[in-house]
């Protein structure tokens, strides 16, 4: 099946955005690499995951039950505890390209990765298949063609 990459931020990710898609995918026969800014492993948006700080309002805030139970399926996968770096990704080497979002002061240097943003407009020149959630659109958006415009 196809061999999907998968960035994130060291941490501050949505983990329903992650943990989800990564579920539906690799039961489908893809399989999903990870990519970090240092290659080490990343963790979500603690307030998404455990809802502490959110108040009476962290039931309805927080990541659901399905979300968090996809999250700390994909947590125990080899494929998450060896991601590769953000630099070693190189757009030949995969099908498709999957963009997670999140709104924690984390996700700031995911946005505004050049080399993210480099990535993704490769992804876009090659027609390759690009999913983005959330904030991961914002990568998307920031990311340039060659003519420099926006590659949405």
């Amino acid at each position: 099946m196809s061999n999907i990459l998968c960035p994130l931020p060291a941490d501050g990710f949505d983990p329903t955005e992650s943990g989800v898609p990564w579920q539906l995918l690799t039961a489908r026969g893809h399989a999903l690499v990870f990519a970090t800014p240092d290659a080490r492993p990343a963790s979500a948006d603690p307030l998404m995951v455990t809802g502490k700080g959110l108040g009476l309002l962290a039931p309805i805030l927080r990541a659901n039950a399905d979300g968090r139970a996809a999250y700390a399926a994909m947590c125990e996968s080899a494929a998450f505890r060896t991601p590769i770096a953000w630099d070693q990704a190189r757009m030949e080497n995969f099908d498709a390209l999957l963009l997670p979002g999140g709104h924690a002061k984390g996700m700031r240097p995911y946005l505004e990765s050049a080399t993210l943003q480099m990535l993704v407009a490769a992804f876009m020149a090659a027609g390759k298949p690009l999913g983005a959630i959330c904030h991961g659109v914002v990568l998307a958006a920031r990311s340039r063609s060659a003519s420099g415009r926006s590659v949405l």
